[in-house]
Parts: structure tokens; C-alpha cells; sequence
């Protein structure tokens, strides 16, 4: 039986790579799990593989940073999504009871209902507005019955094909015009604070749910003029509103993040030290 600090579940995406970044800079003792490139190459489907993982291996905190985030996959392959965002969310809080971890489920925003320019705190209404904020409440109920979990709601993005900011910053530079929420509000930070701020949390003393964010709220329509300004290029775009999309999507996603930053005593992040954080990454 071998013991480690850290599981990192997802640990080739985009949230995942970074943790396991700053686990290795640290030098905390940690295994992986990916379909690829990692530690354990798993399907996460097939969960008799992660059950006999478990039985070999003790880990002091397992986080699962693997989901099914795009919103229209969740819509059209409801069940297929439901496998990773819930029944392996549902395994792993079994798997954490048994073997006695801390089970870190990372959750999202978007399960808030939010009230137009009001940040959400912990306790703020939550609403199921499409199938992906459905799958991440579910997956949240299994871990409310554990003794020792964390739930992080956040939203981030950082440089890797297909993020938003990846998106959005290819497109500036190619001069496309672009559709932007004006009606859309997040506190959304970068990938590489998100990361750090993860590991510190789940190092201390805590449990329960925590929003992780920056410390203010900007539209989509507004972060993305941000970018553009401090990549001192000319930003092309159409205004446009949420409400105009087939499916669902919540409007009012602000995070308060009081809570987490009493717990690890710092403050957390503006909107616009992210974007310069994002930002940098591109010069």
C-alpha cells in the first residue's frame, strides 16, 4: 500500500494540468489519472479500473476535476453526460467514504439563479436552467453526505484550444466579428490563480461549499474589451443576449467570495487582474 497527498482526476484538462503543475513545483507527492499521458491511463466510464486504484493506493485528497462542460453535448447526450457529471461523482464519494479522503468535486457558477448585479454567496437560491447545471447539482447532492468534501463552484478559463479566452483572443487578432452577452455577468478568473487557490484550500482544515472567483462581476460583453485593450488591438463585435440562445443559460453568475477568502486569508483576484493574468499569456 503506497500513501500520496494528492489524486488529481482530469488531470490532462485544462484546470487539471495546472494543478498538477504547481503539485510537482511544490514538490507535493501526487499521482494522476487521464485517459492519456498520466499516472493511471483510465476510462473514467469503468469504474471496476478506479476501484482497484484505490485498493493499491491511499490518498490524503482526491480532486475531481474531470466533466462534461459543453453545454450542448450535456443537452443532446443527456444520459452520456450524466456518466462522468454524476454516477462517477457518485462513485468517488462512495470510494471517499470508504477509504476516508477528501473528496474536492469542482462544480460551476452556473448552477446559481442569480439576481441581475448581486453576487451569489454559498447559500443563494440554485437552478437547474439547462441539462449541464442539472448533472452539477446531482453530482453536489452525492457529496453533501460525506463528512470530509469540498465543493468549488468557480469559473475560469486559461490558454488551451477551445477555451474562452482562447476563442476570444484568436479571434480579436484575426479581426472577426464576434457575438458578445451583453446581459451575461461572471467572476470569472484565470486558470493558473484558480489552480493554486484550489490546492491551498484543499490543503487546511475545510469542508463544504465554496465559490471561487474574482472578487468582482463584468459581462462577457465587457471582459472581452478588456482583453482587446490590453492587447491593444481593435475589438469587432454584435451585442447580443442571452435570451437569444436555444438553450438556457444563466444570466447573473457573480461570485461572492467572502467566505473563501476568510478561509485562506487573501484576498482573491479582480476581473482585471485576471484578464491581465490571461492576457499575459498571449504577449
Amino acid at each position: 500500500m503506497k500513501n500520496f497527498d494528492f489524486l488529481v482526476i482530469g488531470s490532462k484538462g485544462l484546470l487539471g494540468s495546472k494543478i498538477v503543475k504547481i503539485l510537482k513545483k511544490k514538490k507535493i507527492n501526487h499521482l494522476t489519472i487521464a485517459r492519456k499521458n498520466s499516472n493511471f491511463n483510465l476510462n473514467l466510464k469503468n469504474f471496476k479500473s478506479l476501484n482497484k486504484l484505490f485498493l493499491k493506493n491511499r490518498f490524503r485528497v482526491v480532486i475531481n476535476c474531470a466533466a462534461i462542460i459543453d453545454i450542448n453535448y450535456c443537452e443532446s447526450k443527456f444520459n452520456e453526460a450524466l456518466i462522468i457529471n454524476c454516477k462517477l461523482v457518485k462513485f468517488l464519494s462512495e470510494m471517499s467514504k470508504k477509504f476516508e479522503f477528501k473528496f474536492v468535486q469542482i462544480s460551476t457558477d452556473h448552477v446559481y439563479k442569480g439576481k441581475k448585479l448581486k453576487l451569489n454567496h454559498e447559500q443563494s437560491e440554485i437552478f437547474a436552467i439547462n441539462k449541464y447545471a442539472k448533472t452539477k447539482i446531482l453530482a453536489e447532492k452525492y457529496l453533501k453526505r460525506l463528512n470530509n468534501f469540498l465543493i468549488i463552484r468557480t469559473n475560469f478559463t486559461g490558454k488551451k484550444k477551445n477555451t474562452f479566452i482562447d476563442w476570444l483572443v484568436k479571434s480579436i487578432k484575426s479581426k472577426k466579428i464576434i457575438n458578445l452577452f451583453h446581459d451575461m455577468y461572471t467572476s470569472t478568473m484565470d486558470v493558473n490563480s484558480c489552480a493554486e487557490i484550489i490546492i491551498d484550500l484543499a490543503s487546511l482544515k475545510s469542508k463544504g461549499i465554496y465559490n471561487l472567483g474574482s472578487r468582482n462581476m463584468i459581462s462577457k460583453k465587457n471582459f472581452a474589451i478588456s482583453v482587446s485593450k490590453k492587447l491593444k488591438k481593435k475589438i469587432k463585435y454584435r451585442n447580443i443576449s442571452c435570451d437569444m440562445q436555444q438553450i438556457s443559460r444563466g444570466k447573473n453568475l457573480g461570485l461572492n467570495v467572502n467566505k473563501i477568502e476568510k478561509k485562506i486569508g487573501y484576498k482573491m483576484p479582480t476581473s482585471n487582474q485576471s484578464i491581465v493574468n490571461l492576457v499575459k499569456e498571449y504577449q
